[in-house]
């Protein structure tokens, strides 16, 4: 067992020894590590201490600054220098925008050099030769005569256009007063016609409620009537009736008084007892057609009691000859109202004879005066026609200016700022063009004056003077004198065409 252990055992040793072995080299290295560790963390700590130092330095050094920056001396230095760099700012706002301005100017200066390079090109191009600028003198001359004349008679006409308008005008506006006039009449008569028509609808009405009220009362006046003829003959058999019992009385008290005298007449007797049954039966009878009438009277009265009956006869009695007074009162106005009426339909017949014959006028002055505005209508399309034809001979004297222009070759250059976009010859622009021509003219009149001077000192000086033949000296008189002609041409072409534009404007205002 021991034998059999021993390996066992020897080699747990030899493995605890190489573990050992192991571990120890493992202590070493992990030791060795572990100075060179502390050595790098030395070195570490040493280096942070340092910047730490530095840090807090820096610290103290800018806390130091803090306190000299946020005092009040160095705050009014940094608003200073604020305001200066604010100031600086906007001056090279200023500056480059004024830059850019002259880059702007520049740029359109070299356009316009380059446009009048091309133009002055092209004029050099138009050059043209002496016998032209003679056909050309010649051709504006007939066109400057030719407009003047036309010139003229445009002037004219539109003169006398002028004068017909100012009257038409005038006549328009007597028309217009007039026409106020008549509408204040016509607004007058058709108030007074409302009014009347008004008064004559309310007589209208009023006739026809009283002649509704006529009837009425008439009808009632025709039962009034009729019942008071039945009353009346009611009362007149009452009466008759009254007078026979009245004299039935009379006759029975003479017949008592006889028979109370005394008389003994038997057969006198029998007849008076005979007489007396029949008379009281008589009575009774009459008693019995009292007492029917007034039982009959009680039934339709409605009424027992006999006073009360006989106050209602007499209070309706009352009431009836109240409604009799009543009635021919109603009747003696109806009459009058008739007649009231029958007056008012007079006038008012009369009246629709004055309206109508108003109407009549008014409406031949409305036609005469839409006649009226008829003819100064076409007169004013007319004027209109003519001032057309005005402004196109207008147009044609502007383009013979633009020819004389052309002919004596004149240079644009300096108004072409002035002419924009469009530099033909208009309203606008025409004084610039013939100012333009005027001193064209001027400086060749002065250019040949000077040359012939020249000419003439030339032949002084040199003693070789000589006689100009009449063929020579009549063409530069003529040639002097159609230059004062072009120049006096010029001057009366100018002030007819601001007459021209004068008059122009006047039409305007008119339109």
């Amino acid at each position: 067992m021991d034998k059999l252990q021993n390996p066992d055992q020897l080699d747990m040793e030899l493995m605890a020894e190489a573990e050992l072995a192991r571990l120890q080299r493992q202590h070493r290295i992990m030791e060795g590590d572990r100075k060179a560790f502390l050595d790098e963390i030395t070195n570490k700590l040493k280096k942070q201490r340092k910047i730490i130092l530095g840090l807090k330095r820096e610290r103290d050094e800018l806390m130091a600054d803090i306190k000299v920056a946020t005092c009040d001396g160095q705050k009014r230095k940094d608003s200073d220098v604020s305001t200066k760099l604010q100031r600086l700012l906007q001056r090279h706002e200023e500056v480059v925008a004024e830059l850019r301005k002259e880059k702007a100017r520049s740029d359109e200066i070299g356009q316009q050099v380059k446009k009048t390079e091309k133009k002055v090109a092209q004029m050099r191009l138009k050059e043209i030769t002496d016998g032209e600028y003679q056909e050309r003198i010649r051709s504006g001359r007939k066109s400057v005569q030719m407009l003047e004349n036309k010139l003229e008679t445009t002037v004219k006409r539109f003169c006398t256009v002028l004068t017909e308008n100012r009257q038409m005008r005038e006549e328009i506006d007597h028309l217009l007063i007039e026409r106020t006039r008549f509408n204040a009449i016509w607004e007058k008569l058709l108030y007074d016609f409302n009014t009347g028509k008004k008064l004559m609808l309310d007589l209208i009405e009023q006739a026809t409620l009283a002649y509704d009220q006529r009837e009425e009362w008439c009808s009632k006046l025709q039962a009034l009537k009729i019942r008071a003829h039945n009353d009346v003959i009611v009362h007149t058999q009452e009466m008759r009736e009254m007078q026979r019992q009245l004299d039935h009385d009379g006759k029975l008290r003479e017949f008592l008084t006889i028979k109370g005298q005394k008389r003994v007449m038997r057969d006198l007797e029998e007849k008076e007892m005979r007489k007396k049954e029949q008379e009281k039966a008589d009575v009774e009878k009459q008693v019995k057609l009292y007492q029917t009438t007034l039982d009959q009277i009680k039934e339709f009265c409605e009424e027992n009691d006999i006073e009360r009956i006989a106050a209602k006869y007499l209070k309706q009695e009352e009431e009836n000859f109240a409604l009799f007074n009543y009635v021919n009162e109603l009747s003696h106005e109806l009459e009058v109202l008739n007649e009231s009426i029958s007056e008012l339909q007079v006038k008012i017949e009369e009246q629709k004879e004055i309206a109508e014959e108003r109407a009549q006028k008014q409406k031949e002055t409305l036609d005469t005066l839409t006649q009226a505005l008829e003819e100064a209508t076409q007169r004013a399309d007319g004027d209109e026609e003519v001032l057309k034809e005005t402004e196109k001979e207008l147009a044609q004297i502007l383009e013979g200016i633009k020819d004389v222009f052309d002919l004596i070759n004149c240079d644009c250059a300096p108004i072409l700022d002035l002419l924009g976009e469009n530099p033909d010859v208009n309203e606008d622009n025409v004084m610039v063009y013939l100012g333009l021509i005027e001193k064209k003219v001027s400086g060749l009149i002065t250019t040949v004056y000077f040359k012939e001077k020249s000419e003439e000192d030339l032949y002084n000086i040199k003693g070789q003077k000589r006689i100009m033949s009449d063929l020579e000296r009549k063409e530069k008189i003529k040639r002097m004198e159609m230059k004062e002609k072009l120049q006096q041409k010029l001057d009366h072409y100018s002030t007819m065409l601001k007459k021209s534009r004068g008059s122009q404007e006047k039409a305007k205002r008119l339109k």
